[in-house]
């Protein structure tokens, strides 16, 4: 059968992702496959006909089968989409000849600050526990990132395939206690191992390689506390508290800021979070 997958039942349920405009033909079904087969069928196409078992039916009425078709779904007429679709309408957007103008003509400067709206409005989706609007923001996330691989993938640089590689590489590499020798039995011995083998993969020399790591564009008050955390876990003694007065008493506000920055953070709260909620909470006390 030309342009389809063809797998079993129990190959078909591990897929992590499946191109829904090929033929999709799943056969030897198991009893105890086919419940997960039909909800990654309905996960996947919504209602849509196939064939099971040489009878017409839809993905919502069908019944227990031991081999189940699915026709090609077009390319940009689904029911539902998937990741195999997302760099699919990324590169028709961005086709010479007959793409989208704007799409074509932005630049990795020219977007950005996209980049950083989108991640800042999905956090605050996440602060307010609006699930509605994490799926979409991080779906504005995810298309900035693959924007920026068509871009690279245009230029030669690199594509989405080289993203993806380098973050599976990366993942496998650094979860030493998953895919290695090594052993973790919690969340902080799993933290030492990962960062171990961070170290080792970047060749951190020194804490002033770290530091030089630190990115630029960080916000004040989180740049702050990366720094009091990485110098702390480097072994370095500091006390904020005698950073504060000594800052106020020279009238250094900025390092009274970093020095709040690091109290903050000794004490496992978030700087950028709590600076927030107190502005936010004077803005609701005005009449």
């Amino acid at each position: 059968m030309k342009n389809a997958l063809i797998v079993d039942g129990e190959t078909f349920v591990r897929l992590p992702i499946v191109d829904t405009t090929l033929t999709v033909n799943i056969c030897d079904i198991t009893p105890s496959t086919f419940g997960p087969v039909k909800k990654k069928l309905i996960d996947l196409y919504d209602e849509v006909n196939i064939t099971a078992d040489g009878k017409q039916t839809t993905t919502i009425d069908l019944d227990c089968a031991k081999e189940i078709t699915v026709p090609p779904q077009n390319e940009f007429d689904k029911l539902r989409y998937n990741a195999a679709d997302a760099m699919r309408v990324i590169t028709r957007l961005t086709r010479d000849g007959d793409g989208c103008p704007w799409d074509r003509a932005q630049t990795h400067e020219s977007i950005r600050i996209n980049m950083i709206e989108e991640a800042y409005e999905a956090v605050d989706a996440i602060d307010k526990h609006d699930l509605i609007g994490m799926c979409e923001e991080f779906g504005d996330v995810l298309l900035q990132a693959l924007l920026q691989s068509d871009m690279a993938r245009r230029s030669g640089a690199f594509d989405f395939d080289d993203v993806c590689d380098g973050l599976c590489k990366k993942l496998i590499s650094r979860h030493t206690f998953i895919f290695g020798e090594d052993s973790a039995g919690n969340a902080d011995e799993a933290l030492k191992l990962w960062d171990k083998a961070k170290a080792t993969e970047k060749h951190y020399d020194s804490v002033k390689t770290i530091l030089n790591k630190l990115p630029d564009t960080f916000p004040a008050l989180l740049l702050a506390q990366k720094l009091h955390k990485k110098l702390k876990k480097a072994g370095y003694k500091s006390d904020p508290t005698a950073a504060l007065d000594s800052a106020l008493q020279n009238k250094d506000y900025a390092a009274a800021i970093a020095a709040c920055a690091a109290l903050l953070s000794d004490n496992g709260k978030d700087a950028e979070v709590e600076v927030n909620k107190l502005v936010k909470a004077k803005i609701d006390d005005v009449k």
